[in-house]
């Protein structure tokens, strides 16, 4: 891994499982936030950021996948500002969620739980992509250890 660029990346799993995340992430985000104004319940305007973190992700990722390497530096930066985002958002929303409907419940649930299982799968993905002879333990024991740090900030 030289300059934090892992390159000749053997296949696509991270990419993929990014994309799929990303798309249940935002479908169901979009649910909440429709249900959300439905029930007259106003969304928090940090809701609102999430999506664009997600493509910047996914944009880094998409060139990144192109050329089959990724910078770690750089994703690390980018997962981490999308949770910081998604968590200071959940701060907000969940107090409001528990106002309304079963229905507004369920999605919240399908998004949070989402955003919840994203890091640590798209992490063991990612690892399955890059060659045998690269240990990216360091890497990703780095992006944990920020992650968490972030995590114990948001009750």
């Amino acid at each position: 891994m030289n300059n934090h660029m892992i390159t000749n990346l053997t296949g696509s799993d991270g990419y993929f499982t990014f994309n799929f995340f990303c798309e249940s992430i935002v479908s169901s985000l979009h649910t909440v936030i429709h249900l959300m104004e439905d029930e007259q319940i106003t969304a928090p305007e940090k809701l609102s950021e999430l999506p664009g973190l997600l493509a910047k992700i996914g944009e880094d990722l998409t060139q990144g996948y192109e050329k089959q390497k990724i910078d770690m530096d750089r994703f690390k930066d980018n997962i981490l500002d999308f949770y910081d985002a998604a968590f200071a958002a959940n701060d907000e929303l969940a107090p409001l969620i528990l106002k309304g409907s079963d229905h507004l419940r369920y999605y919240y649930y399908v998004y949070a739980q989402g955003v919840n299982i994203m890091l640590r799968t798209l992490l063991e993905n990612i690892v399955r992509d890059i060659p045998a002879n690269v240990d990216p333990r360091p890497y990703i024991t780095d992006i944990m250890t920020d992650f968490t740090k972030q995590l114990a900030n948001h009750p």
